[in-house]
């Protein structure tokens, strides 16, 4: 390994990462959001790192004690993956090469489809070509150290580095999923099957997840629409229910129903264009480290109704979210991710503390509350579920359609070809190792 690596190293340890790998030019073979020459033209090796998430927060997060450690957690995580990567990529420049950070998410590439969501570059694939990460069972990334539940971050640079070992395509399949797939019981609206595999194809080799049963529903969950487990034991912190589904799993292969009832149901909720926007722009955006101190934890409110009037407020006057949020907390789900663990004992708590944390509704001060079972739900959400005005369903409507038609709408030739041409070589990957 020549200097340059051990410095790049040096300097992210110096700054509290400690999983960190690279990736060279000759493993940068893959879809196209594996190609770093989108983010920056000449780009021949990426620097993949991963942070931890907050564990006490993911248990405060499953057994419904508070919403606000996790998403605490998110907004200052992804703040702190986006300012690491910016330093390094300013460091990789005083060192003479060319450099630029990936934002930490919401980083999309235009697409006729606007909730494809094909990523710029996607972490994920950078972390397992960097050797940090292997594919598990829901298709989120895991790391030796802390399983899936982590932040990942990527900088790309035109220094051709040197690679570090990749980790085997089926290291986590094999060795933990293949005794564990509680992942797959998280998704409220079943999106992932338990069984049947299905590959991405990187750098010439298959690296196998679980087979995905419709990708509408993991943006159903996560972007709260539908909250209740199957069985009515448990739910997401979404407020949405879908009525048709409850004990009555939809059919997969509808995928223009489900896009409908998704967007349906986005609209009628009032408040989807600002919630979504606050997730965008805390993971897309940079925000001077002062202007964050709003978080710091001396300085939050103990109580659960003071908190959320203090945050909603931050939300509006720091982030600059557009008119309409109602809750500051915008994140739902994340299941698939939080649950898993570095070992499967781990993850198994995780999931225990998920499946007997119960449901949660709004209830009469606007906050959501828990309850133990499915009636009891049922009542709060009689009584208590906000119901938006016609105003505040247009109102939604028109911004969400600004965000996404006009940051993500479009049709890039580069990215269209380039997605035939790896389809193509998947589909003849698929074959040869079906043939032997």
């Amino acid at each position: 390994m020549s200097d340059i690596e051990t410095r790049i190293r040096d300097f992210m340890h110096a700054r509290g990462v400690e999983v960190v790998g690279i990736a060279g030019p000759e493993r940068l073979d893959g879809p196209p959001s594996l190609d770093p020459t989108y983010t920056m033209p000449g780009a021949r090796s990426i620097v993949s790192f991963a942070l931890p998430m907050d564990v006490g927060a993911i248990y405060d997060w499953f057994s419904k004690k508070s919403q606000a450690p996790h998403e605490l957690d998110q907004l200052r995580m992804n703040q702190r993956t986006f300012r690491v990567s910016r330093d390094l990529a300013d460091w990789l420049v005083s060192q003479g090469y060319r450099a630029k950070e990936v934002p930490a998410n919401s980083s999309y590439r235009r697409h006729p489809d606007v909730v494809s969501t094909l990523p710029s570059f996607s972490h994920r694939f950078g972390a397992m070509a960097a050797g940090i990460a292997g594919q598990g069972w829901s298709g989120n990334v895991m790391t030796k150290e802390h399983g899936a539940a982590v932040y990942l971050g990527t900088v790309v640079t035109d220094a051709e580095l040197a690679s570090d070992p990749a980790l085997p395509p089926r290291h986590f399949v094999d060795e933990y999923c293949a005794k564990c797939k509680l992942c797959a019981r998280t998704c409220v609206a079943g999106m992932f099957e338990e069984e049947g595999e299905e590959q991405v194809l990187l750098n010439g080799e298959l690296h196998p997840r679980g087979k995905r049963r419709n990708i509408d529903f993991c943006n159903t969950s996560c972007f709260g629409l539908h909250a209740l487990s199957p069985d009515l034991k448990w739910s997401t912190w979404g407020r949405g229910w879908i009525n048709g589904w409850i004990m009555n799993p939809p059919d997969p292969k509808q995928r223009r129903r489900i896009r409908a009832i998704l967007v349906l149901k986005s609209i009628t909720a009032g408040d989807s264009a600002p919630r979504y926007d606050l997730i965008r722009k805390i993971t897309i955006k940079l925000y001077p480290e002062e202007m964050l101190e709003y978080v710091a934890p001396e300085k939050l409110p103990e109580s659960e109704s003071e908190l959320s009037r203090y945050l909603l407020e931050h939300a509006e006057r720091i982030v600059g979210v557009i008119p309409g949020l109602k809750d500051p907390y915008a994140l739902t789900c994340g299941n698939c991710a939080l649950v898993c663990g570095p070992d499967i004992k781990e993850t198994a708590e995780r999931y225990r503390a998920l499946v007997e944390s119960g449901i949660v509704v709004p209830g009469p001060d606007g906050l959501m509350t828990r309850v133990d079972s499915f009636e009891e739900a049922l009542e709060m959400r009689r009584k208590y579920m906000p119901k938006p005005s016609l105003f505040e369903m247009a109102r939604d409507a028109l911004a969400m359609g600004a965000i996404w038609y006009g940051h993500y709408f479009g049709f890039e030739p580069r990215s269209f070809l380039a997605g035939l041409a790896y389809k193509a070589k998947l589909k003849k990957a698929v074959r040869d190792a079906a043939a032997v």
